[in-house]
């Protein structure tokens, strides 16, 4: 007798809902858990150093307060971006973020399955939606979270009513998991499910009602488990599609990861799979839990946990693995990086930070390089980039103690601080002079004089890659005030023109404005240099006068 395939449609459409439902609460939970807990969470993560054991607990917290391994290897990634973390500093925190994934697992296998819990959900729903819609600051968060909540555990009632028909309809119940090539086709099917739903929530959910409903076997679930913890990872390769090779590395590192766990579970199957039925039997006589959804969520902390071991073991080999297979072709500066351990001798901190902002100022001469010269190749990317190395050496200048009576570590200290001054100001001067474009450069005078801008400060980049040299001070110094003497009368120049109808106001004008852009550029390169050079590290504040100025009038 063949089943009604209304009842099988109907099977379906009910299970659609409810993984609907699921992902749904899934998102208003972790957006609410985010807000309540995400800012201290992320300050904790931005604070991990090299010590991976650090970085693997922030992951599992992370990932455990916002209920999403996505949301915390996302933020990791937008650390490593910005310079905040290394690669091999963030392989231990995206593990710890797949760690901290299966306590949605747990969720669901205990609360979420239970039938009493149903009579208090709808109730929770409204109070998180009041909360949400009345509330302000906390309590509209935790409304947020608790409507979530509520959703996602009410989903799983949907889910048990629709399970059955779908599996029914694809033979799920003949599934077997026990032959090679039947294991691997269950994990197959868990990963396209991952990537189907960009979470492995959801598949693991639906493993785990189907086992507690009869539809699937225990071992068909544990490798749907598997499966979905690797699929999940699409999320953060599709997000950094396009992106810098340092995001696309961390994305990797997490397919890395989950496939290891993976390869570790099957391999180490049977004693894995004894573990989590004795945990599940503990659990159904000492809780009344039932036995077979929690051996799942055991499972799944246990091979997650046990794979993680290597990534966390040694975490920059994996990192330079990483590093070889996703290779950096942009040809764009990386993010300046300091050792923290230097921070312990002043003498050497301060050295070290000397060392970080020559590496900096000639990102940044670059980039004014190519701003003057019209080049925009990656030139966003290689601001954000110099940025980011400016404020990671202004952080490591502001950790160094200077004890009382080291002059010299003081001048050294002094000398970089007006050096960074400069150069963040000629970072800011390179945006400016790219929102107005190049085009002024069609006027030949703004064109030779943007030339001229480029030779000074091309002056000072060659002396950056060999500061042994000597460093043409004197004729930046001169550049600098012959380009501000000929600005205020290519301005004047420029005035008359434009009076006689012989020039275009609006391109005199962004003209003007790219000759003083150009003009701070030069004047900024040129003390910092001068700072760099040690000249004016020691000089008392006020006895430079006109020569001080921020930037040119």
């Amino acid at each position: 007798m063949q089943a009604d395939p209304q009842i099988h449609w109907h099977g379906i459409a009910q299970l659609l809902g409810g993984v609907g439902l699921f992902l749904l609460g899934m998102t208003l939970l972790t957006e609410g858990l985010k807000s309540l807990a995400g800012p201290g969470l992320r300050r904790s993560l931005q604070r991990v150093t090299a010590r991976p054991t650090q970085g693997f607990g922030a992951g599992v917290a992370m990932t455990v307060a916002t209920q999403a391994s996505s949301a915390t290897v996302l933020a990791t990634i937008g650390f490593v971006t910005a310079g905040m973390l290394t690669t091999a500093s963030a392989v231990p925190v995206v593990a710890g973020a797949t760690v901290g994934t299966s306590s949605t697992t747990w969720i669901v296998a205990t609360v979420g399955l239970s039938r009493d819990a149903s009579s208090v959900l709808m109730p929770l729903v409204a109070v998180g939606a009041l909360l949400r819609t009345l509330g302000r600051g906390p309590w509209r968060h935790a409304g947020t979270a608790i409507a979530g909540a509520a959703v996602l555990l009410f989903a799983i009632a949907v889910v048990r009513e629709g399970v059955g028909d779908i599996a029914a309809l694809l033979d799920l119940g003949s599934q077997e998991a026990t032959s090679v090539a039947g294991r691997l086709g269950t994990v197959a099917i868990g990963i396209l499910l991952g990537v189907a739903m960009q979470s492995s929530a959801a598949p693991i959910a639906l493993a785990i009602v189907g086992l507690q409903g009869g539809a699937i076997a225990w071992d068909v679930a544990a490798h749907l488990a598997v499966g979905a913890s690797v699929g999940t990872t699409s999320t953060g390769l599709l997000a950094t599609l396009g992106t810098r090779a340092s995001a696309r590395r961390i994305a990797a590192a997490w397919t890395t990861c989950a496939s290891v766990q993976a390869a570790i579970a099957m391999l180490a199957f049977a004693p894995l799979a004894w573990f989590a039925h004795a945990v599940g039997a503990a659990a159904g006589s000492m809780l009344g839990a039932p036995e077979g959804p929690v051996a799942i969520a055991a499972f799944h902390t246990a091979f997650t946990g046990l794979g993680l071991v290597p990534l966390v073991a040694a975490p920059r080999a994996w990192a330079r693995a990483i590093a070889f297979f996703v290779p950096d072709t942009s040809g764009i500066p990386p993010v300046v990086q300091y050792d923290r351990s230097a921070l312990e001798v002043p003498g050497v901190a301060a050295a070290t930070a000397r060392r970080g902002l020559l590496q900096a100022a000639a990102a940044v001469t670059d980039l004014g390089l190519a701003a003057l010269r019209g080049r925009d190749d990656a030139l966003e990317d290689r601001i954000d980039n110099a940025s980011h190395s400016l404020e990671a050496t202004r952080e490591f200048l502001g950790e160094i103690a200077v004890p009382e009576g080291d002059r010299g570590t003081v001048d050294l200290q002094r000398g970089s601080v007006g050096a960074l001054d400069h150069l963040a100001r000629l970072v800011g001067d390179v945006r400016n002079l790219r929102r107005i474009g190049h085009a002024p450069a069609t006027v030949p005078e703004v064109d030779e004089y943007l030339a001229e801008a480029a030779a000074a400060l091309e002056a000072f980049r060659s002396w950056l890659a060999d500061p042994s040299s000597p460093l043409p001070l004197a004729s930046l110094k001169a550049a600098s005030s012959a380009l501000g003497a000929r600005r205020k009368a290519e301005r004047t120049a420029a005035l008359n023109r434009t009076a006689t109808g012989a020039l275009d106001p609006e391109r005199a004008i962004r003209g003007l404005d790219a000759m003083r852009y150009a003009d701070r550029m030069a004047h900024h390169a040129a003390k910092a240099a001068t700072y760099l050079a040690g000249n004016g590290a020691t000089r008392a504040p006020g006895t430079d006068g006109a020569q001080e100025q921020d930037e040119p009038a």
